[in-house]
C-alpha cells in the first residue's frame, strides 16, 4: 500500500511542471541575436556597396530576428539589445525606402 502510494505521488510530481522552469526559447535568444546583428551588419555593407535590393532584404532579416529574439527572452539587456538592433534596421529600410522613392520620382519626372 505505501509503495503504491509512494509510486503515484512519484508519477504526479514526474507529471508536474517546474516551477522555475526557463522556456523553452529562453536560451536560444542570444545565438537569435547574433543572427539578427549578422544580418543588419550584412545589410549595412549591402547599402554601402549601393545594392539597395539586398540591403532591403538583409535589413528586413534583421528586424524580424530581432523581434524574434526580444520575444524568446525575459531578460532586460538582451531585449535592449533586441530593440536596438530592431530599430537601426527599420532605420535602414526607411532611408533605403527613401531613395527608392527618389529615383522612382526622378524616373517618372523624364
Amino acid at each position: 500500500m505505501v509503495a503504491r502510494a509512494l509510486l503515484l505521488l512519484v508519477l504526479v510530481l514526474a507529471g508536474a511542471p517546474a516551477l522555475y522552469a526557463e522556456p523553452a526559447t529562453e536560451r536560444y535568444a542570444p545565438a537569435q541575436m547574433r543572427v539578427a546583428q549578422d544580418f543588419l551588419e550584412r545589410a549595412i555593407a549591402a547599402a554601402a556597396r549601393g545594392d539597395s535590393a539586398r540591403a532591403g532584404k538583409l535589413a528586413w532579416q534583421a528586424r524580424l530576428d530581432a523581434r524574434l529574439a526580444w520575444a524568446m527572452t525575459e531578460s532586460g539587456a538582451l531585449r535592449a539589445d533586441a530593440a536596438e538592433v530592431g530599430g537601426a534596421a527599420s532605420r535602414l529600410i526607411a532611408r533605403l525606402a527613401g531613395r527608392e522613392h527618389q529615383s522612382m520620382r526622378g524616373l517618372s519626372e523624364r
